[in-house]
């Protein structure tokens, strides 16, 4: 889908609602802007979890126990400072 916007005061733009809705965007909503490579790109948090679950489930097929490894990592890290190494 292609809209076009027009930059507004304080470089404000308005997001079509036929791409809000598209998207599941509400009023209010926190949204990343991100310049990269010459393009911007808008993201809302739903689409940046989609898109890190999507990262995750390609590389290890699953969701599962990845809490568990996070919160181990971070124990072992916890016990290595403590420590002194």
């Amino acid at each position: 889908m292609t809209e076009t916007v027009i930059l507004g005061e304080s470089g404000r733009i308005v997001l079509p609602a036929s791409i809000r809705k598209e998207f599941g965007m509400a009023p209010g909503e926190r949204l990343t802007v991100i310049a990269d490579d010459g393009e911007i790109r808008i993201f809302s948090r739903k689409m940046i979890l989609d898109r890190v679950r999507a990262r995750i489930l390609k590389k290890r097929g699953t969701l599962k126990g990845i809490l568990d490894e996070f919160l181990d990592e971070r124990h072992e890290e916890a016990r290595r400072e403590a420590e002194g190494e």
